[in-house]
């Protein structure tokens, strides 16, 4: 599980994580700091990430390239967005 840090503290001992876990973490557990870049995106732990980590891009599942068919609009918006018309 990946934990957010929340304490600006220079020893692990001191650590505080969003969820309220102590230190030490379990073992094959990890942290990033909150403000770190991406730490949105890698966060599993549900107390310290409630939403869950952020998915990158759309699930191809969720695109059809067939006009009318659900998931058209999102596949013609992603192609413009690449300079297609």
């Amino acid at each position: 599980m990946i934990h957010c840090r929340i304490d600006d503290e220079p020893l692990n001992k001191d650590a505080k994580f969003a969820c309220g876990i102590g230190w030490p973490l379990p073992k094959g557990d990890k942290y990033f700091w909150c403000g770190e870049a991406l730490a949105d995106y890698k966060v599993d732990c549900p107390d310290c990430n409630p939403a869950g980590p952020k998915q990158f891009g759309t699930p191809i599942s969720e695109l059809s390239g067939r006009i009318g068919e659900p998931g058209y609009a999102r596949f013609v918006q992603i192609a413009r967005s690449w300079g297609y018309e």
